[in-house]
C-alpha cells in the first residue's frame, strides 16, 4: 500500500473572497453616506429653526414698539395733518415713526395715523388708527 498525498484546500469563507470583500465596501459607504445625509438634515432643521426664531422674536418687538407708539399717540395733544408725534425710544436696530393724514370725506378733526417699524431699513410692522381731536 502506498500513501497518497492528500491536500486538504481550506473552503473559502464568507467576506474572503474579493468580490464579497468589494460588496462589504459598497455596503459601508451607502451606510456612511444614509447617515450623513440624514446628519445634514438635522442641522439644516436646526438652522431653519434658529432663523424662524430670530424672525418671530423681531416681529414681536416690532409689535410691543407699534403698540407703544399707539399708546402714546391716544394720550398726546392733537397735532395737525399732516404732522408726526413725539416717537417712543426704539431698542437697538429698531426704528419707529408715525405719519397723519385726512379722513377721504372725514372732517378735519379725524386723522389717520399710521406707525411703521422698521428693522435695517425693512418694515417689520405697520399699523394705522384714527384719532379724533376733542
Amino acid at each position: 500500500m502506498s500513501l497518497q498525498h492528500l491536500t486538504i484546500r481550506p473552503q473559502s469563507s464568507p467576506g474572503s473572497s474579493a468580490s464579497e470583500r468589494g460588496f462589504v465596501m459598497i455596503e459601508m459607504m451607502l451606510a456612511v453616506g444614509i447617515v450623513g445625509t440624514a446628519m445634514l438634515a438635522v442641522v439644516l432643521a436646526f438652522s431653519t429653526a434658529s432663523k424662524k426664531a430670530e424672525f418671530i422674536d423681531d416681529a414681536a418687538t416690532a409689535q410691543w414698539v407699534a403698540t407703544s407708539q399707539m399708546e402714546l399717540v391716544r394720550v398726546a395733544t392733537y397735532v395737525t395733518t399732516p404732522g408726526t408725534y413725539t416717537s417712543v425710544a426704539a431698542p437697538a436696530g429698531f426704528v419707529v415713526s408715525n405719519t397723519t393724514s385726512a379722513v377721504a370725506g372725514g372732517d378735519s378733526n379725524i386723522q389717520l395715523v399710521t406707525v411703521t417699524v422698521t428693522e435695517s431699513g425693512t418694515t417689520v410692522f405697520e399699523t394705522s388708527t384714527l384719532k379724533v381731536n376733542r
